[in-house]
Protein backbone atom coordinates (compact mmCIF):
# COMPACT_ATOMS: atom_id res chain seq x y z
CA UNK A 1 0.00 0.00 0.00
CA UNK A 2 2.83 2.22 0.64
CA UNK A 3 3.92 1.81 -2.98
CA UNK A 4 0.74 2.73 -4.12
CA UNK A 5 0.44 5.97 -2.71
CA UNK A 6 4.03 6.97 -3.60
CA UNK A 7 2.65 5.84 -7.09
CA UNK A 8 -0.58 7.98 -6.75
CA UNK A 9 1.41 10.66 -5.74
CA UNK A 10 3.69 10.52 -8.10
CA UNK A 11 0.73 10.70 -10.74
CA UNK A 12 -0.85 13.55 -9.33
CA UNK A 13 2.61 15.84 -9.32
CA UNK A 14 3.22 14.39 -12.94
CA UNK A 15 -0.41 15.48 -13.83
CA UNK A 16 -0.28 18.93 -12.38
CA UNK A 17 2.81 19.99 -14.38
CA UNK A 18 0.58 19.17 -17.60
CA UNK A 19 -0.36 22.68 -19.10
CA UNK A 20 -3.78 24.17 -20.08
CA UNK A 21 -6.30 22.80 -16.95
CA UNK A 22 -8.54 25.59 -17.54
CA UNK A 23 -11.85 23.30 -18.47
CA UNK A 24 -12.74 19.70 -17.41
CA UNK A 25 -12.07 18.78 -20.54
CA UNK A 26 -8.15 19.52 -20.51
CA UNK A 27 -6.06 16.68 -20.96
CA UNK A 28 -4.81 16.84 -17.50
CA UNK A 29 -8.03 16.69 -15.41
CA UNK A 30 -8.21 12.72 -15.60
CA UNK A 31 -4.90 12.05 -14.66
CA UNK A 32 -5.61 14.75 -11.79
CA UNK A 33 -8.57 12.59 -10.85
CA UNK A 34 -7.13 9.38 -11.01
CA UNK A 35 -3.92 10.43 -9.52
CA UNK A 36 -6.26 12.22 -6.09
CA UNK A 37 -8.59 8.98 -6.10
CA UNK A 38 -5.35 6.70 -5.81
CA UNK A 39 -4.24 8.93 -3.06
CA UNK A 40 -7.52 8.79 -1.21
CA UNK A 41 -8.76 5.17 -1.25
CA UNK A 42 -4.81 4.61 -0.47
CA UNK A 43 -5.10 6.43 3.07
CA UNK A 44 -8.45 5.10 3.65
CA UNK A 45 -7.36 1.40 3.06
CA UNK A 46 -4.06 2.00 5.62
CA UNK A 47 -6.19 3.79 8.08
CA UNK A 48 -8.64 1.32 8.56
CA UNK A 49 -5.61 -1.07 8.75
CA UNK A 50 -3.50 0.68 10.23
CA UNK A 51 -3.65 -1.99 13.80
CA UNK A 52 -3.33 -4.67 11.41
CA UNK A 53 -0.63 -3.73 9.92
CA UNK A 54 1.27 -2.11 12.90
CA UNK A 55 2.02 -5.60 13.76
CA UNK A 56 4.11 -5.72 11.05
CA UNK A 57 7.72 -4.71 10.70
CA UNK A 58 9.02 -2.83 7.67
CA UNK A 59 11.10 -5.95 6.83
CA UNK A 60 8.03 -8.38 7.41
CA UNK A 61 6.19 -6.02 5.30
CA UNK A 62 8.55 -6.01 2.51
CA UNK A 63 8.93 -9.26 2.32
CA UNK A 64 5.36 -9.60 1.61
CA UNK A 65 5.78 -7.66 -1.30
CA UNK A 66 6.48 -9.56 -4.04
CA UNK A 67 3.99 -12.33 -3.06
CA UNK A 68 0.97 -9.74 -3.30
CA UNK A 69 1.56 -6.99 -5.38
CA UNK A 70 3.99 -9.13 -8.31
CA UNK A 71 2.69 -12.74 -8.67
CA UNK A 72 4.67 -14.24 -11.75
CA UNK A 73 1.66 -13.84 -14.42
CA UNK A 74 1.83 -10.07 -13.41
CA UNK A 75 5.51 -10.07 -13.93
CA UNK A 76 4.86 -12.30 -17.49
CA UNK A 77 2.26 -9.98 -18.72
CA UNK A 78 4.09 -7.17 -18.07
CA UNK A 79 6.86 -8.51 -20.10
CA UNK A 80 4.30 -9.62 -22.94
CA UNK A 81 3.06 -5.86 -23.07
CA UNK A 82 6.21 -4.80 -22.79
CA UNK A 83 7.31 -7.20 -25.93
CA UNK A 84 4.42 -5.37 -27.74
CA UNK A 85 5.95 -2.14 -27.45
CA UNK A 86 9.49 -3.24 -28.66
CA UNK A 87 8.17 -4.70 -31.60
CA UNK A 88 5.38 -2.55 -32.19
CA UNK A 89 7.78 0.18 -34.55
CA UNK A 90 9.79 -2.63 -36.33
CA UNK A 91 6.59 -4.62 -37.47
CA UNK A 92 3.90 -2.90 -37.58
CA UNK A 93 0.74 -1.85 -35.91
CA UNK A 94 -1.41 -4.72 -37.02
CA UNK A 95 1.07 -7.61 -36.92
CA UNK A 96 2.76 -7.07 -33.50
CA UNK A 97 -0.61 -6.34 -32.40
CA UNK A 98 -1.72 -9.67 -33.25
CA UNK A 99 0.60 -11.31 -31.69
CA UNK A 100 0.04 -9.60 -28.89
CA UNK A 101 -3.44 -10.63 -28.58
CA UNK A 102 -2.57 -13.97 -29.57
CA UNK A 103 -0.09 -14.53 -27.09
CA UNK A 104 -1.93 -12.22 -24.46
CA UNK A 105 -5.18 -15.03 -24.89
CA UNK A 106 -2.76 -18.01 -24.26
CA UNK A 107 -0.51 -16.56 -21.58
CA UNK A 108 -3.51 -15.68 -19.66
CA UNK A 109 -5.35 -19.25 -20.38
CA UNK A 110 -8.05 -17.22 -21.78
CA UNK A 111 -8.73 -19.12 -24.91
CA UNK A 112 -7.06 -22.05 -26.56
CA UNK A 113 -4.49 -21.53 -29.59
CA UNK A 114 -6.31 -21.91 -32.37
CA UNK A 115 -9.30 -19.71 -30.63
CA UNK A 116 -6.75 -17.13 -29.41
CA UNK A 117 -6.06 -16.73 -33.41
CA UNK A 118 -9.55 -16.57 -34.12
CA UNK A 119 -10.03 -13.74 -31.77
CA UNK A 120 -6.91 -11.52 -32.60
CA UNK A 121 -8.02 -11.73 -36.46
CA UNK A 122 -11.56 -10.52 -35.48
CA UNK A 123 -10.16 -8.50 -33.49
CA UNK A 124 -8.20 -6.49 -35.23
CA UNK A 125 -10.84 -6.62 -38.34
CA UNK A 126 -13.08 -4.84 -35.97
CA UNK A 127 -10.22 -2.61 -35.26
CA UNK A 128 -8.90 -1.67 -39.28
CA UNK A 129 -12.78 -1.42 -40.14
CA UNK A 130 -13.58 1.32 -37.34
CA UNK A 131 -10.11 3.42 -37.35
CA UNK A 132 -9.01 3.25 -41.14
CA UNK A 133 -12.36 3.13 -42.99
CA UNK A 134 -14.32 5.49 -40.32
CA UNK A 135 -11.90 7.60 -38.44
CA UNK A 136 -9.47 7.66 -41.14
CA UNK A 137 -6.79 7.07 -39.28
CA UNK A 138 -3.68 4.87 -41.04
CA UNK A 139 -2.54 1.88 -39.14
CA UNK A 140 0.57 1.14 -40.50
Amino acid sequence: LWLLLAFGIFVLVTALTIPHLETLASSGVFPICVGSILILTTVRLLWQNRKRYAALTFREECRQVPAFALPMNVIGYALIVFLYILITAPLGFLSSSFGFLVFSFIFLKAASPLRSVMIGVGTLAGIYVLFHTIFRVILW
